[in-house]
C-alpha cells in the first residue's frame, strides 16, 4: 500500500510537469525577439557571444519565456546552481524531484549570467576563437562542447535563426560597432538607429496586448521606426536544418548536459550534444519489394490504397502518384504509439519522436508537398530526410520524418522480419538508409531474409 502511495505521488507529478510544459506560438517567438533583441545585442558587445545565438538558445530554452522556470525564476538558459553558485535558487521537477535552478532578480541577469557562464568556462573556449558573425559555427561548437545532450541541438538552434531572420542582429550589432554607439557604452541610445520589428516584417502583425510582461521590468521606450541600414557584412550562410524543440511526454535514458538539464526534461527545455550532423541523406532508396514477396506482416495501421482509389482520387493529390509502395517498404504508426512531441511551434499537426527524430503521421490525401507546407518546410528536404526518390503517394498512417535521422539506432540490432526492405528497416529505427548500409555491408537494394540480424550501432 505504501508502494502504491509512492507510485500515484510519481503520476501525480508527472501530470502536473506536463501541464507546466510551455506552449508557444510563431507569434511568441517574434514577440520573444522583439522583446529581448536590443538585451542580447548589447551582452554581444560585453562578451562577443553573437546576438543571434543567445536570442536563440532563449528561445529554446524558455519556450519564448513561457517555461515555468522563466516566469517564476526569470532563468531563461536552463542553468542549474551548481556549486559555484551563491545567488537565490528556485526549486522545480526537472531530472527528479525539487531540483535547485539559479534564480535571477531580473531577465536581463539571466542574459548577463549566460554570457558569463560561457565565457569564464574552459570547455567554451573554443567558442570564442570564431568569428562574432559566425552563427553556424557557434551553434556546432556549444553542441560539441556539450551544452546539452539533443543530438539535433545545433541544427534546431541554426533552423530558429535562419527561420526566423535572428541573424539580422549580428548585422545590427556590427552597423552600431561602425558608427561608434558603443562610444560611451553602457550609456547608449537605441532611438540613434534604427528600430526594426521582427514581428512586423517576418511575422504575423501583433497587438501591444499580446506582448508579455518582463518581470520586475520597466517597459521599453517605444522608438521612432526607421528603415534599416544595408550592410556588406552578413553572417556565414548554412544549410537550415530541422526546427524546433521537442518535448517527449515520456522519458528514456536521460543524459546530462552542462546546464544541468536532461534531454527533453524540463518545461521549455531541451538540452544538446550531437554525435554528428553532418552526415548527408541517401541519394536514392530501395526499389519497391513487390507484391509476391510481400506476407501478413503489415504496418501497424492503415490499409493500402489500390490503383482504382488512386485514379479516382483529385488531381491535387495524384500529381505524386507513380507506383505504389507495397507494405514492407512504407512505414507507418498509429497515433499514441510514439512519444509525442508538445511544443512543437511550426505545425498544428500532432507531432512524435523515434530515434531522437521528429516525426508526423500522414492523413488520407497528404502529399510530401502538403505535409511541407503544414510543418514550414520544404518538400525537397522532406524526401531527403526520408529517402524518398521519383514520386509515391503518401498511405494513410505513413511516417513522415521533420528532420535528418540518425546515424546510429536506439538497439544494439535489428532482426528482420518477412520480406522488409532496407528502406522500412530506416524509416522503423530512424536510421539514415545510407548509414545503415555502411553498418551491414550493404547495397540500398540489397534484399533482405528473414531473421537477418542487422547492425543499428
Amino acid at each position: 500500500m505504501k508502494h502504491f502511495g509512492k507510485l500515484l505521488l510519481a503520476v501525480a507529478m508527472l501530470a502536473f510537469c506536463q501541464q507546466m510544459r510551455a506552449q508557444y506560438t510563431e507569434q511568441d517567438i517574434y514577440i520573444y525577439i522583439d522583446t529581448y533583441k536590443e538585451l542580447a545585442i548589447n551582452k554581444m558587445y560585453e562578451y562577443k557571444i553573437p546576438a543571434s545565438i543567445t536570442i536563440a538558445q532563449g528561445i529554446f530554452e524558455s519556450g519564448c519565456g513561457k517555461s515555468h522556470l522563466a516566469k517564476d525564476g526569470n532563468n531563461h538558459f536552463g542553468i542549474k546552481c551548481h556549486k559555484d553558485w551563491t545567488g537565490d535558487t528556485i526549486l522545480i521537477d526537472d531530472d527528479e524531484l525539487q531540483e535547485c535552478f539559479r534564480k535571477y532578480e531580473k531577465v536581463e541577469d539571466s542574459y548577463t549570467d549566460h554570457s558569463e557562464f560561457l565565457k569564464n568556462r574552459q570547455r567554451y573556449a573554443s567558442l570564442f576563437t570564431l568569428n562574432v558573425m559566425d552563427y553556424p559555427g557557434w551553434a556546432r561548437g556549444l553542441k560539441a562542447a556539450g551544452y546539452a545532450t539533443n543530438p539535433q541541438y545545433a541544427d534546431r538552434l541554426i533552423s530558429i535563426i535562419e527561420r526566423y531572420h535572428i541573424s539580422y542582429l549580428d548585422t545590427i550589432y556590427q552597423q552600431r560597432l561602425q558608427n561608434g554607439y558603443f562610444k560611451n557604452y553602457p550609456d547608449v541610445h537605441p532611438e540613434l538607429l534604427a528600430e526594426y520589428s521582427f514581428a512586423e516584417n517576418h511575422g504575423k502583425p501583433v497587438t501591444p496586448t499580446a506582448k508579455p510582461e518582463q518581470a520586475n521590468e520597466k517597459p521599453a521606450t517605444p522608438q521612432p521606426t526607421v528603415a534599416p541600414q544595408p550592410t556588406t557584412e552578413k553572417p556565414q550562410p548554412a544549410k537550415p536544418a530541422r526546427h524546433g524543440k521537442v518535448k517527449n511526454n515520456q522519458k528514456a535514458n536521460p543524459q546530462k548536459n552542462d546546464s544541468g538539464h536532461n534531454s527533453g526534461s524540463m518545461s521549455g527545455t531541451d538540452k544538446p550534444a550531437n554525435s554528428s550532423n553532418s552526415a548527408k541523406p541517401a541519394k536514392s532508396a530501395p526499389a519497391p519489394v513487390s507484391a509476391s514477396k510481400a506476407d501478413n506482416n503489415k504496418p501497424a495501421i492503415a490499409s493500402q490504397p489500390s490503383a482504382q482509389t488512386a485514379k479516382q482520387t483529385p488531381s491535387a493529390e495524384t500529381d505524386v502518384v507513380e507506383e505504389l509502395p507495397t507494405p514492407l517498404t512504407v512505414f507507418s504508426a498509429r497515433d499514441g504509439q510514439y512519444p509525442a512531441v508538445t511544443d512543437y511551434p511550426f505545425t498544428e499537426r500532432a507531432v512524435y519522436q523515434n530515434n531522437k527524430v521528429i516525426f508526423v503521421i500522414a492523413q488520407k490525401g497528404d502529399t510530401y508537398a502538403k505535409i511541407a507546407h503544414d510543418t514550414q518546410s520544404k518538400e525537397k528536404k522532406l524526401k531527403k530526410f526520408n529517402d524518398a526518390t521519383g514520386t509515391g503517394k503518401l498511405q494513410i498512417g505513413q511516417v513522415v520524418y521533420l528532420e535528418k535521422k540518425r546515424n546510429v539506432g536506439e538497439n544494439q540490432t535489428y532482426t528482420v522480419k518477412n520480406t522488409e526492405s532496407l528502406l522500412y528497416i530506416s524509416q522503423k529505427t530512424g536510421i539514415k538508409l545510407k548509414k545503415l548500409c555502411a553498418l551491414n555491408g550493404l547495397s540500398e537494394r540489397a534484399e533482405l531474409k528473414k531473421g537477418r540480424i542487422l547492425k543499428l550501432k
